[in-house]
């Protein structure tokens, strides 16, 4: 027996002579020569340990093993062509569930309302929707597309940039009148700073002042975490300073609750991008979802967004 035989196109070959009662008619019917079909049938024997055929110069005749082989083959065949049936409409009308990835700020404050626009759209498409702050393995946790905020390079992934993303340094105006108000990054070495974990380099802050030059500044603080929410939440409270994307901080800059400091000095801009596997077939789920995601944020997301005068968008 032949271990690591892939025995499906051999039943395909066997199934093709049986159906069209010789090597000729079997080969021109899966497009391969006689030789390959011969060959191909001797291969299978050889696996199973059994004769097949019995073969004269008129014609062929299934033994014992082959015909129960037959009756196995036959089922096989029909369920693979009932497969391939039923996946092929997929690749040309969107359906069936797709799972997103996508960070919880992100997912609770934008994605709900252009999600239910897609959804009347795309009625056949079932969403689940994974809200945290990891970036994820999309592949190893079968995730279809992934709503991220900065790039990763990963030569797996196709990477679709949605638009440019303001990040913006900011604190509660309680936090502010008790620390003071830093006029520039260098001052935040002595603030308690709010620490994203999932930003490359995390402890380390990338601004840009009016000239384009790059500061970089070493931060600590007393809290870090995956979840940009949570650090939000936590300068609300008056706990220290973060930086956070316009989307998740526009309403608190309109209400108040945070204030934006180190105007002249710019977070380094990033991008709001979706993210999926790379693939020579993107299902037509994926394709509608990326498609329709960028044309709505494209058109709509940067003017929706309102934030205080003196934040940097």
């Amino acid at each position: 027996m032949l271990i690591n035989m892939n025995i499906l196109p051999y039943l395909a070959t066997f199934s093709a002579v049986v159906e069209n009662g010789s090597f000729t008619a079997a080969a021109d019917a899966l497009g391969i020569s006689k030789p390959v079909v011969s060959k191909q049938v001797s291969l299978l024997e050889r696996h199973l340990g059994v004769q097949l055929l019995h073969r004269t110069t008129r014609r062929l005749h299934l033994t014992h093993a082959g015909e129960v082989l037959a009756s196995y083959s036959h089922r096989i065949m029909l369920d693979v062509r009932e497969a391939e049936q039923s996946v092929l409409p997929l690749q040309h009308e969107p359906q069936g569930r797709l799972r997103i990835s996508a960070p919880e700020s992100l997912a609770m404050s934008l994605l709900p309302e252009v999600l239910l626009r897609f959804q009347q759209q795309f009625p056949k498409i079932e969403l689940d929707i994974h809200a945290d702050g990891r970036f994820v393995d999309l592949v190893e946790e079968g995730i279809d597309v992934a709503l991220r905020v900065g790039k990763q390079e990963d030569s797996s992934l196709i990477a679709r940039l949605l638009m440019p993303c303001g990040l913006h340094a900011c604190a509660s105006p309680e936090y502010l009148i008790k620390h003071g108000k830093p006029e520039h990054p260098s001052e935040l070495e002595t603030h308690n700073c709010l620490i994203y974990s999932q930003r490359p380099n995390p402890d380390s802050w990338l601004f840009v002042d009016g000239q384009g030059k790059d500061i970089r500044i070493k931060v600590s603080g007393n809290l870090r975490s995956d979840t940009g929410k949570i650090l939000m939440s936590a300068a609300e409270s008056g706990n220290g300073i973060f930086i956070g994307p316009t989307f998740m901080i526009a309403r608190a800059l309109k209400e108040s609750r945070l204030e934006t400091v180190l105007a002249p000095y710019t977070p380094m801009t990033t991008g709001l991008y979706v993210v999926y596997p790379k693939s020579k077939l993107v299902s037509a789920k994926v394709r509608a979802f990326v498609d329709f995601i960028a044309e709505s944020w494209s058109n709509e997301l940067s003017t929706k967004v309102e934030v205080k005068e003196d934040a940097v968008i």
